[in-house]
């Protein structure tokens, strides 16, 4: 079913407020097919002020991204286009030497035909894609390919007389100006109703047309270059009357592309519009898509129906799995490791002796840990408290999940053995070379991430994916850093370290301004300004401080704290690719002997760790200082009294 939880982007007023079976009529501009296209004055909206280009844009994006529109999609992989600008969908092996690649049925793709265009009147066919829907459970529908043509049309606006689509006033006033068509039609690749999965609308076919009319001002404005009309048309299969969710569905379609139209921006990315270069950069999307729907079905059940926390399971469940799919196809493409359900039985030693391991700093109720081990990856996990989920874990796992305090190896270095005496066992930090840190919204060891990897092992600093959360200082406390500052350039530098306003509200103080601030943080402008956005800065410029390469990338996953700044991942992979070349896995051991850089020493390392946490520290008087305001919070979090890190993270 579309999802139609936001605003509804068309002016209400206009619709008829009849059911859409007594509203349809034939499709004048698809009607000289003779095949029975209809439309509805409900399917049709006006006063647009989209140029063509956006249109186009706009869908190109959505092909890839069905997801939009119905949330029983993950997305559609594209197996043809006749420009040849959007890739066909190719299953590439991830890691340099897995010869086996992967298990998913779709990783031999089978040349599938276009379906034949139609020739429509007045239009001139202009590209051809066909592309496949990929459902979110593949247990439960089947994927469906789809051939989407595309059509354009330059042609002097219609007549008063013409039987073709009303248009507005402003429209009909401007006859000297030629009109701009485009027109995209889209036919599932199916012989009968009865093949139709439930995700698709039951039609024949689907179209979308937008006209548009350049404004007849020799100088239009930016808001203004001309008018547009978009609408919906539809062949429905003989016999078959319009239900209720068919017409809730076409209403719904027009409205998202209306919405997704003002949301796009133009750029020559073959993606479309829409694209968000943060997205989809690190991992193929594919790749986790599918490793995400096989370990949801593998496990979501069992954990969902044995929950033991106070905490909504669905979001936690889920959450993990997707982050866990994440990491699985990470590692295959940085290790060249691959799940167990993809190894023979006598190759675990073989991926045992690739992975380094992983451990799951701050790893509240253990499920990351849970699974990742199942899966085949060595590791482990710790928290300041045991939680209820622990308990329900084998005992396998429950082994592997401590309860322990961080306490960083600045301050433990400054502390006193009674001053470190907090109750609980507590560790510096100091893990297995190579080991792979996980940091999934950690809350006071987020900025620490980097640094802690650094100090693990100067010499060759780990690698680490950090998912910011909630903000503090290096000391624990809770603080909004300041957003990064662009330079003259137009990058960003790093932020300074100055004083920002812990509880930022609007001067007015009133609740639009408040909902308006709040609609900003969503905008990519926004975001960098936000206590999210600017803690990932923060987090990212620390570690690229201490000589990280460091990456960002947006995680699919059901939370709005949704970004992830890895680490070392490029460095490790060029040393695998170099091992496998070299058929020298012996010699070379997942980067062993690499440094961050060429003129980058374990010296200078530590130099500029150290540089970071006495900045850092400085505002709250330095080092000493901060260490003890570090081991009071920990106190506090072992007794479930602090406030960061808690069960709901």
């Amino acid at each position: 079913m579309p999802r139609n939880v936001r605003k509804n982007p068309r002016d209400v007023t206009k619709l008829s407020g009849r059911p859409l079976a007594e509203t349809i009529e034939p499709s004048p501009v698809l009607k000289t097919l003779q095949e029975g296209w209809v439309t509805s004055t409900d399917l049709i909206e006006g006063d647009l002020s989209f140029t063509p280009e956006v249109i186009q844009n706009m869908t190109v994006f959505l092909l890839a991204n069905p997801n939009l529109n119905s949330s029983h999609l993950f997305r559609a992989d594209i197996l043809h286009d006749s420009l040849g600008v959007l890739d066909p969908h190719e299953k590439e092996k991830s890691c340099p030497d897995d010869k086996s690649g992967g298990t998913d049925e779709n990783t031999q793709e089978e040349h599938v035909e276009p379906l034949a265009a139609k020739s429509v009147p007045g239009f001139e066919l202009k590209r051809t894609i066909v592309r496949r829907l990929i459902p979110r459970n593949k247990n439960l529908d089947r994927p469906l390919e789809q051939t989407c043509h595309f059509y354009e049309a330059d042609e002097l606006p219609p007549t008063s007389t013409s039987t073709d689509i009303p248009q507005s006033e402003e429209c009909a006033s401007k006859t000297e100006s030629p009109r701009q068509r485009f027109l995209v039609i889209y036919v599932p690749h199916v012989s009968s109703k009865e093949e139709m999965p439930w995700y698709h609308p039951l039609l024949r076919s689907l179209a979308f047309l937008y006209d548009f009319t350049p404004s007849a001002s020799p100088e239009p404005s930016e808001e203004k270059k001309g008018t547009g009309i978009m609408s919906v048309h539809f062949l429905p299969y003989e016999g078959e009357p319009i239900q209720n969710r068919l017409e809730r569905t076409l209403l719904a379609l027009l409205s998202t592309q209306i919405r997704l139209a003002r949301q796009t921006r133009l750029d020559e990315k073959p993606e479309g519009g829409n694209y968000n270069p943060h997205k989809d950069n690190v991992i193929p999307r594919h790749l986790v898509q599918d490793t995400y729907a096989r370990l949801k079905l593998k496990y979501a059940a069992d954990l969902c129906n044995n929950w033991v926390e106070e905490t909504e399971p669905n979001k936690h469940v889920f959450e993990d799995l997707s982050i866990t799919a994440f990491l699985i196809e990470l590692w295959r493409s940085m290790y060249g490791v691959v799940p167990a359900d993809e190894r023979r039985p006598d190759e675990q030693e073989k991926y045992d002796s690739k992975f380094p391991g992983f451990v799951d700093v701050a790893c509240g109720n253990g499920l990351l840990v849970y699974v990742l081990l199942s899966e085949g990856y060595q590791g482990w996990g710790f928290d300041a408290r045991r939680r209820k989920t622990w308990s329900i874990f084998p005992s396998s796992i429950q082994e592997r999940l401590k309860e322990e305090i961080y306490i960083p190896k600045p301050f433990a270095d400054v502390c006193t053995d009674s001053e470190m005496d907090i109750g609980v066992k507590t560790h510096t930090g100091m893990f297995a070379e190579n080991t792979f840190i996980i940091s999934n919204h950690a809350d006071e060891l987020t900025v620490w991430t980097p640094l802690m990897a650094a100090l693990s092992n100067p010499a060759s600093p780990l690698p680490f994916i950090s998912i910011p959360c909630c903000s503090h200082s290096l000391s624990g406390a809770r603080y909004r850093y300041p957003p990064p500052k662009a330079n003259k350039k137009g990058s960003v530098d790093r932020p300074e370290d100055q004083e920002v306003e812990q509880n930022p509200q609007p001067a007015a103080g009133d609740l639009k301004a408040l909902r308006a601030a709040k609609q900003q943080e969503r905008t990519d402008a926004g975001m960098v300004n936000s206590m999210y956005g600017s803690l990932t800065a923060k987090t990212m410029s620390v570690a690229e401080e201490i000589g990280y390469e460091v990456e960002k990338t947006l995680l699919r996953i059901p939370s709005t704290r949704n970004m992830g700044v890895i680490g070392g991942r490029r460095r490790i992979q060029e040393w695998t690719e170099r091992a496998h070349s070299a058929q020298a896995s012996q010699a070379v051991k997942c980067g062993a002997h690499d440094t961050v850089g060429a003129a980058t020493t374990a010296e200078k390392v530590l130099e500029r760790v150290m540089a970071v946490v006495q900045r850092e520290c400085a505002r709250e008087g330095g080092v000493d200082v901060a260490a003890k305001i570090w081991i009071e919070r920990a106190k506090g979090l072992h007794k479930g009294q602090g406030k960061g890190n808690q069960p709901g993270h």
